[in-house]
């Protein structure tokens, strides 16, 4: 939708912070990175991602915006093929926090 802009429910903090996300259904485990958080949800880069709608557990041993130890549960929203040559991480995925 051209010259629609989209607007952000709370400010993104930007930060670069590993994570592990893990499949509320199947158990299945896999990395991640962080790039950016805010008090409704986060965005994170990883080399798998789920349909939007799926629920993944967020965890790692020091999340900026979190001291629990037990992760943080997130509903994911959107999630984008990433240009290979350009990133690390095959998928680029928004979620926002249940």
């Amino acid at each position: 939708m051209a010259g629609r802009s989209l607007k952000k429910r709370s400010r993104r903090i930007d930060c670069k912070t590993p994570i592990t996300l893990k499949d509320r259904r199947t158990g299945f485990r896999y990395p991640g990175t962080l790039h950016n958080y805010s008090k409704s949800g986060l965005y994170f880069e990883s080399a798998y991602a789920h349909r939007p709608g799926h629920k993944i557990l967020i965890n790692t041993n020091g999340l900026p915006f979190s001291r629990k130890t037990n992760g943080h549960l997130a509903q994911v929203t959107r999630r984008t093929l990433l240009d290979r040559y350009r990133a690390t991480r095959r998928f680029g995925v928004g979620a926002k926090f249940c």
